[in-house]
């Protein structure tokens, strides 16, 4: 085991590449193998042919012409030759250059500030945005990009080296004030709405983020967090030109700090231009979807790192179709008009057999199918617990996870050094058992009556539908007996979105928030992200499912502090193991009183699907979030 002392080891500020993150995250291996390949070559590490190869192989193409023909022709052999040459020395990478990306999502955007949204607009945040860096959970691997270094001064000062020259896309320079600002405005934006959709947990704990001069950041931690320099690789973080809010902000909302003081708080959902300093800007962004072109002023990225490009991205432009749902993406994909389609159907996977225009790459399981409950209405344990045991777990897999299915724990699998919890340990809570099902609902207080169970969800993915009826259903036939009745409610992702975070009552107008399908998994590295985040009061338990510290229901707010101080108290300590063991007592917490949130059985199997034109994608960047940060993808020009 690690000691403090070891662990707080400073990380010297200096140009990072490939480092591997200090923090023993454990995660899963990405399994990336390509089962159905096409004509395409998906290894990750596909590099460029050196210059003194190009040039060899258009040597020995002038001498095959020579003996051929002529003279005359010889002679334009080998002036193409040295053309060659000369052009393979300027540019070794000139035959990757080039393209437009194809991408699909289900709707537009409800707006484009990373302070308060990530539905819908991430290819525009990935895209147009610098963010510190990314980590790549499944290589153990941080990529630096924004930022050239960082140093963990003590357990609760944590300083930032900004990368020198960078402009954002109207010419004002990215410094330390600018950064500073696009941190610190989470909490005030957090504040000011009464809730985003930024992990407040990422930042909750720091007191002040400080320009100590042109290039550095520090931030001033209220106590440690373990995970903090994971969180900074989300693109909450990405870095925002104050003076662009300040001329074309909207007024949210005012924040009062600590000494009193009031501040005015300013969001840019339009993304107005001069706003990022990424590769690339925005020139289309309608009901149809968005597009972004390559910036040609766009700063050296030296050294180069892992996904990153020094003279930057090799696709020219990404164009992302709205397609309000899979299957209409699927066949689009299936036509050859999209680069990427992860939403595979493991049940489909025989469809894309023998098309040589795609690969289907096999991914680790791991994913979410979630179902929040209203802290509202079922304040009392027993009513959740009573859901609990109203669900059919073996029934579910069988007929949703036909391919293989798995019990899922409040901490994602792909955290193996965290999640601890057997299948077996898991079936001690997730069981069927209707009598006792009933008895503990007719046992629990309703300050608010309930007789029909609304599960409410987003439309668009197939088994999205399947998964809330199969919900519906199970309920009914365990609570029907006494009366209980269940039901769907369906609407559009930005409505749905909007709904779920309504905290204008006490009480939300649906009892279970149903969303995703668990038939992918993806993690951040942080168990924070994979899930604890669902059931924090800080966090999506505040601004989604009424399980929070203000809470009018006097159980919800007594057992919102008691998760707050165990969620802390792992967050702080260091040494992995220890920290497993604490984490394992947090995950026992949340299965025992059925808190807030659960998981239902997800799929073992997963598969994503990209075209075979799309090179060097990176399987893993898309398990890890950081899929369209990836400078080093490239399009072939012949598949």
């Amino acid at each position: 085991m690690r000691d403090n002392e070891n662990y707080w080891q400073r990380l010297r500020r200096r140009p990072v590449t490939r480092r591997s993150f200090l923090v023993g995250s454990g995660v899963a291996a990405a399994g990336s193998a390509a089962i159905l390949a096409g004509c395409g070559d998906d290894d990750d590490d596909d590099t460029a042919a050196p210059a003194a190869t190009q040039a060899a192989a258009a040597t020995q193409a002038a001498a095959a012409a020579t003996e051929a023909a002529g003279d005359d022709q010889a002679a334009a052999a080998t002036e193409a030759a040295a053309a060659t040459e000369a052009a393979a020395q300027a540019d070794p990478d000139a035959d990757k250059r080039g393209g437009t990306l194809n991408l699909w999502k289900t709707e537009e955007d409800a707006g484009l500030d990373p302070g308060v949204f990530h539905l819908n607009n991430t290819e525009v945040i990935y895209s147009t945005m610098t963010q510190p860096y990314t980590y790549q959970p499944t290589k153990n691997l941080i990529a630096m990009d924004g930022m050239v270094g960082f140093e963990q001064v003590d357990p609760t000062t944590f300083v930032w080296s900004i990368r020198p020259g960078m402009k954002f896309h109207n010419g004002d320079a990215v410094d330390s004030e600018a950064v500073a600002f696009s941190f610190g405005r989470l909490e005030k934006l957090y504040r000011a709405l009464d809730g985003t959709h930024t992990t407040r947990t990422g930042y909750a704990f720091v007191d002040s983020f400080e320009a100590t001069d042109e290039l550095t950041v520090a931030e001033h931690w209220a106590r440690p967090n373990a995970d903090a320099p994971i969180y900074r690789a989300r693109h909450y973080y990405s870095f925002l030109n104050p003076r662009v809010v300040e001329e074309h902000g909207k007024f949210e909302g005012s924040y009062e700090h600590a000494d009193g003081t009031v501040e005015d708080v300013y969001s840019v959902q339009e993304l107005p231009h001069g706003s990022g300093s990424g590769p690339y800007t925005m020139t289309k962004r309608d009901a149809t979807g968005t597009r972004v072109e390559r910036w040609p002023d766009y700063h050296k990225h030296t050294p180069a790192d892992d996904g990153f490009v020094e003279d930057g991205p090799y696709i020219d432009a990404w164009e992302t179709r709205v397609i309000p749902d899979a299957v209409a993406a699927k066949a689009a994909f299936l036509a050859g008009d999209l680069d990427v389609f992860t939403t595979v159907d493991p049940l489909e996977v025989p469809e894309f057999e023998g098309q040589d225009h795609v690969n289907i790459v096999e991914i680790p399981g791991g994913g979410r199918a979630m179902q929040g409950m209203d802290g509202g209405k079922f304040h009392d344990k027993r009513s959740r617990q009573a859901l609990q045991k109203a669900f059919d777990y073996e029934g579910f897999i069988a007929a949703i996870r036909p391919l293989g299915g798995m019990y899922a724990a409040p901490i994602s699998d792909l955290l193996p050094a965290y999640q601890k919890l057997s299948q077996q340990d898991l079936q001690e809570w997730y069981r069927f058992d209707p009598a006792e099902a009933q008895a503990l609902w007719q046992a629990a207080d309703f300050e608010v009556p309930v007789d029909n169970i609304k599960i409410f969800q987003s439309t668009g993915a197939p088994l999205q539908h399947e998964i809330s009826d199969y919900m519906a259903q199970s309920l009914a036939r365990a609570l029907g007996p006494i009366g209980i009745t269940a039901e769907v409610e369906a609407v559009d992702g930005n409505s749905w979105a909007a709904r779920a975070v309504d905290r204008s009552t006490d009480v939300k107008d649906w009892e279970i928030l149903s969303y995703g399908t668990g038939d992918r998994g993806s993690t951040t590295g942080i168990p924070n992200d994979s899930y604890l985040i669902d059931y924090d009061p800080r966090a999506y338990g505040f601004n989604a499912f009424n399980h929070y510290l203000e809470s009018p229901r006097k159980e919800i707010a007594e057992d919102s502090a008691t998760i707050i101080d165990m969620l802390n108290a792992q967050e702080a300590e260091t040494d992995p193991e220890a920290r497993a063991a604490l984490l394992t007592e947090v995950q026992t917490w949340i299965l025992d009183r059925h808190w807030c949130n659960w998981r239902l059985p997800v799929s073992s199997v997963a598969y994503f699907g990209f075209s075979s034109r799309l090179q060097d994608q990176g399987v893993a960047d898309w398990v890890n979030l950081y899929d369209r940060r990836r400078e080093s993808m490239w399009l072939k020009k012949d598949a």
